[in-house]
């Protein structure tokens, strides 16, 4: 099963696929197992705030793309994702290293987002 890659083609060789729209439970587990660090965005197309980080995170993941791999997930479609990263609110970002959670930001913060991804990938 492969996930929906959006924004690039094929990547060059030592180069991630890296902006992903994550379409079932599987293809999260297959983007979270991977030896590389994961930035998760839980968004909705209703919400105005998450529409205006979509371009940012795009940009974000261009400029990572062989440091991290991306993944946009529908805050309605994983509630229980939703549940286990305890997303109150929209967009919530969050880094994930070695399995485990290390930074989070919520919210319309480019700058912040942009720091955190820089500093910790």
């Amino acid at each position: 099963m492969s996930l929906t890659t959006q924004v690039f083609g094929v990547p060059e060789p030592g180069w991630y696929w890296v902006y992903y729209i994550v379409n079932n439970i599987q293809e999260l587990v297959t983007a979270l197992t991977q030896d590389h660090p994961v930035v998760l965005m839980f968004w909705a197309d209703w919400n105005e705030p998450s529409k205006v980080m979509v371009q940012p995170y795009r940009d974000m993941a261009k400029a990572k793309k062989n440091e991290a791999v991306f993944c946009r997930l529908d805050f309605d479609k994983f509630k229980d994702v939703v549940e286990k990263f305890r997303v109150k609110a929209l967009p919530t970002f969050v880094l994930i290293k070695e399995g485990e959670e290390q930074h989070r930001v919520v919210g319309t913060k480019v700058e912040e987002l942009n720091t955190t991804i820089k500093n910790n990938i």
